[in-house]
């Protein structure tokens, strides 16, 4: 059933789109937490070598200074120390080096050294970071009360390793999650979705069964009345039940329409090359004289021999629902247009009347099933807001598409078709 399969979607589609917010926002939160506890390691040993005169105090440990500083550990290892990758060179105010230290590094001769520390002063900033080679270096400038400029650069490539690793193994954990969770998703959606499908099937068993129920009692009033005719005459009693019974019996057939529409599938259809424009013209002529006993005028453009891939029967209904639809609807006095034209690629068939109220509706809800805001959905006239409803899913079967459109007090529903 197409309903059902497109109910499933639906709660795959959503269901997978709310995990994959979840999943991608947690991974992101958990990474930027991480990357910024990183970094703020990475400041704090900085800090706390400038703070001792670009080098390491075996005595005097790091500060732990943010929120977001990892558990102090420095302390638990004598080897700390050691760990630590850096060098220092101290500048005077006359751009001359004073001191440089290069006894805990490998990577930097003294030239490479003064080089990179001058390389640091010129980007203007207190802090920042670089690559050499393959390898990614920090650095931290301290200016001092007599003007010297210490600059201590440190090697952070594991812990830029690290937070890659960390980033490469989020994505990857996060991509598995959302994969399986739609894996199993798929498989268990219909015990989700099966109370649905339970009231949708005993819905239309409903609406078909009670259908054919009350056409029978129906038919019965309508030869009843018919006979009492026959003896008595008409009156505008007996007009009025026949007129009623006549709205009823289409209303029910309708429903019935309706219900049943979910079966078909575009696959089961018999598509084979369709005269448009023969079934436009067609239908556009039966309706002719229901426009003129309504005092209103029905005109048709159509281009001869418009053929397009698709079903009669549906089609024909397709076109009979729109033009029925836009007479019974059409303002007092009003006009009906009808136009098929062909282009290369689409046919597009537009049936347009006049509707001076129609303003303030919401055309997004048109389509949908007895729906009846507008005033012209009322009491006044014979319709249910079940026929434009049927006119989307029989576009639909048919490949096409369907909008309404709503401009200067006339209101034009277009239906094209691929060619």
């Amino acid at each position: 059933m197409n309903v059902i399969k497109k109910l499933r979607r639906k709660f795959i589609l959503i269901s997978t789109a709310t995990v994959i917010i979840i999943v991608i926002g947690a991974l992101s939160l958990i990474t930027s937490v991480a990357y910024i506890r990183i970094n703020a390691q990475i400041d704090s040993f900085l800090m706390y070598i400038s703070q001792n005169n670009g080098r390491i105090s075996e005595h005097k440990l790091p500060p732990n200074t943010t929120w977001f500083s990892e558990t102090d550990w420095t302390g638990d290892t004598p080897d700390f120390p050691y760990q630590l990758r850096y060098f220092s060179v101290l500048i005077d105010d006359n751009n001359y080096v004073k001191e440089i230290n290069i006894k805990n590094i490998a990577a930097f001769t003294e030239a490479e050294a003064i080089q990179y520390a001058q390389m640091a002063i010129q980007k203007g900033e207190a802090n920042g970071n670089f690559k050499k080679d393959r390898a990614s270096y920090a650095y931290q400038i301290t200016t001092r009360p007599n003007g010297d400029i210490l600059i201590v650069i440190m090697d952070c490539t594991r812990d830029m390793a690290i937070i890659q690793d960390f980033i490469e193994d989020s994505i990857e954990l996060g991509l598995i999650c959302i994969l399986l969770y739609i894996l199993i998703l798929a498989i268990l959606s219909n015990l989700a979705i099966k109370p649905f499908i339970h009231n949708i099937e005993n819905q239309k068993r409903f609406i078909t069964n009670a259908g054919h129920e009350l056409k029978t009692p129906i038919a019965i009033i309508s030869a009843n009345t018919e006979a009492i005719e026959l003896i008595n005459g008409k009156n505008q009693w007996t007009e009025n039940i026949l007129k009623q019974i006549k709205r009823l019996s289409k209303l029910i057939n309708e429903l019935i329409t309706l219900s049943k529409m979910s079966e078909y599938a575009t696959e089961n259809l018999l598509f084979s090359n369709t005269n448009f424009s023969e079934i436009v013209i067609e239908v556009a002529k039966s309706f002719q004289q229901m426009a003129i006993d309504q005092e209103k005028s029905l005109k048709y453009q159509v281009k001869p021999d418009v053929f397009i891939l698709s079903e009669y029967k549906y089609l024909y209904e397709l076109v009979n629902i729109l033009i029925d639809n836009a007479v019974k609807y059409c303002d007092d006095n009003g006009h009906i247009d009808v136009k098929l034209v062909q282009a290369k690629k689409t046919t597009t068939l537009y049936i347009t009347n006049d509707y001076i109220n129609g303003s303030h509706i919401d055309y997004s809800r048109f389509f949908e099933r007895f729906y009846r805001e507008d005033t012209s959905h009322n009491n006044e006239k014979a319709g249910y807001g079940i026929g434009l409803s049927i006119a989307e899913e029989l576009v639909k079967l048919l490949k096409g598409t369907i909008k309404v459109s709503y401009s200067k007090g006339k209101i034009t529903f277009i239906v094209k078709f691929t060619n």
